[in-house]
């Protein structure tokens, strides 16, 4: 039913795509059509026009319909060196493609409605969160971890370079952010008068969802695992200490 869809969708509009699925309006952009620009033209002659082939296209809007989730049940069977990396991935995803095709959207959407000044903080902010926990709280996991497995040599020296940090703070300091608040709270309040105002609101809950879908699993999967390893690799330092 799916493929007989996507092989009806060249004889629509895009404006006709795009309200169909919001998702399509990303997959569009990633292929270089921006739906706002063209709207009343129907995906064919644009295919035609930009030299698409329509397995190109296909191929964009099967990958961009898809959820590529893990399960809780799943993450949780993770060790922690995997779900880190799932992390650092998510983070990618977040600074690399999402992030930067709503502000796209923003840039050019007629009303601003307060967006263009908090969006920008919000980035700024995110993106440095971001950078400072894989560069931290990760870099810290991949030190545990190896003195877990007996990979370094002197473990004393290399956790003198975290002696500051604690993984119990940053724990609660995750479990108490709302970074997406102002944003969620306005475009709440916003009623959409067309197809932009539909599809950038989509995108904006979208991103929400997936934001606190990462935190949960944060919270709820990785900081436990985390000071679980920590307490483990603390009490074998203790016993080092202590035969030496």
């Amino acid at each position: 039913m799916k493929r007989l869809f996507l092989c009806m969708v060249f004889e629509k509009t895009i404006s006709q795509v795009v309200n169909e699925n919001y998702v399509y309006a990303r997959a569009l952009h990633y292929l270089g059509i921006d739906f706002f620009e063209s709207p009343n033209i129907k995906l064919k002659e644009i295919c035609r026009e930009r030299g698409l082939e329509r397995r190109q296209v296909i191929k964009a809007f099967y990958a961009f319909d898809s959820c590529n989730r893990f399960s809780f049940e799943e993450l949780k069977s993770y060790p922690i060196e995997l779900l880190t990396e799932y992390l650092k991935h998510a983070h990618h995803i977040f600074i690399k493609e999402k992030l930067p095709y709503i502000v796209h959207l923003v840039k050019k959407w007629d009303r601003a409605e307060g967006l263009k000044n908090l969006l920008p903080e919000f980035v700024e902010d995110f993106i440095k969160h971001i950078y400072e926990e894989e560069d931290t709280t990760f870099q810290y996991i991949e030190v545990l971890c190896a003195i877990k497995k007996g990979s370094i040599n002197a473990p004393f020296s290399l956790l003198m370079d975290y002696q500051g940090y604690s993984l119990q703070e940053e724990f609660e300091e995750h479990r108490n952010e709302d970074e997406f608040g102002a944003i969620r709270s306005l475009m709440s309040s916003i009623d959409p008068n067309n197809l932009h105002d539909r599809v950038l609101i989509h995108e904006v809950q979208a991103f929400d969802r997936e934001m606190i879908y990462h935190a949960e699993i944060e919270n709820n999967i990785f900081f436990p695992k985390a000071i679980e390893l920590e307490s483990s690799v603390n009490k074998k330092i203790k016993l080092l200490s202590t035969l030496n």
